[in-house]
C-alpha cells in the first residue's frame, strides 16, 4: 500500500520532507497479518492522493492523483516493481499528450492479441491546462470521459475508438476487470449527480465498445 493522504505530509509540489515521507511501501504479511513498512528506491509519484493503480505480473503501475496543493494534478504513469522496491517513471507528466492530469480515475490491465495495455477512463480535473483534449470525449465540471490505452511495449498513450453507450463525464467509479479483454464499471459522480448504472466495455484492439446494462 503507497501514498493517500497522510498527517503532516507537505502540501507543496515537491521537497526532501515530501519525497521521504512517500518512499516507503505499506507491507502487508497475509499469513500473519503483520504490517512492515519498506523504503523503495527510485523517485515515488508527485500525485499522491486519488491516483489509479493496476498490477501485471510482479509490476504495480500508477496513474496520475492529486499533488495535495492548489490546482497540481498528474496524468504521469509509474512502474513499481515488488522484487526491487523501484520506482521508474513511464510517462511523465505533461499537458501536451496523455490523458488529461486529474485524479479519481480508474485503470485496469488488459492483454489484446498478445499485447498488456493499462486503460485509463474518466476522472477529475482542472481542464484549463489540459490540452489537446481527446476526440470524442466530453468534459464536464472538471470531470471527463476519456478512455485512454497504454501500450506497455511501446510506451505509447492511444485514443482508441469508442462505440455503443459511452460512460457520461465521470469520477469516483469503480472499474473491474472480467477478464483479459473486458470489465465493467460501476457507479460514479456525474454532473447528474451520483450514479447507480452498470456499463460493460468490451475492449477490441484499439477499440472500446461500451454498454449500458442497468
Amino acid at each position: 500500500m503507497w501514498g493517500g493522504g497522510q498527517p503532516y505530509l507537505p502540501k507543496v509540489h515537491n521537497n526532501e520532507k515530501k519525497k521521504s515521507m512517500c518512499s516507503v511501501m505499506e507491507v502487508c504479511h497475509l499469513r500473519t497479518g503483520r504490517w512492515e513498512q519498506k523504503p523503495t528506491t527510485g523517485n515515488p509519484p508527485l500525485g499522491v492522493n486519488g491516483y489509479a493503480a493496476s498490477a501485471i505480473g510482479r509490476e504495480i503501475f500508477y496513474f496520475g492523483g492529486w499533488c495535495r496543493h492548489d490546482d497540481c494534478y498528474h496524468n504521469s504513469l509509474y512502474s513499481f516493481n515488488v522484487d526491487t522496491f523501484n520506482w521508474k517513471e513511464l510517462s511523465p507528466t505533461t499537458s501536451h499528450h496523455g490523458p488529461m492530469m486529474k485524479y479519481h480515475c480508474d485503470m485496469i490491465a488488459i492483454k489484446v492479441n498478445g499485447e498488456d495495455y493499462l486503460i485509463v477512463i474518466g476522472g477529475y480535473g482542472p481542464s484549463f491546462n489540459n490540452t489537446p483534449k481527446q476526440p470524442g470525449a466530453q468534459y464536464s465540471g472538471s470531470k471527463t470521459n476519456e478512455i485512454n490505452f497504454y501500450k506497455l511495449s511501446t510506451g505509447q498513450w492511444i485514443s482508441p475508438t469508442v462505440t455503443g453507450d459511452r460512460p457520461p463525464p465521470i469520477h469516483n467509479f469503480t472499474l473491474t476487470s472480467i477478464n483479459n479483454s473486458s470489465a465493467i464499471l460501476f457507479g460514479g459522480n456525474t454532473a447528474n449527480g451520483d450514479s447507480s448504472n452498470v456499463y460493460i466495455l468490451n475492449f477490441i484492439d484499439t477499440s472500446v465498445v461500451s454498454v449500458l446494462l442497468v
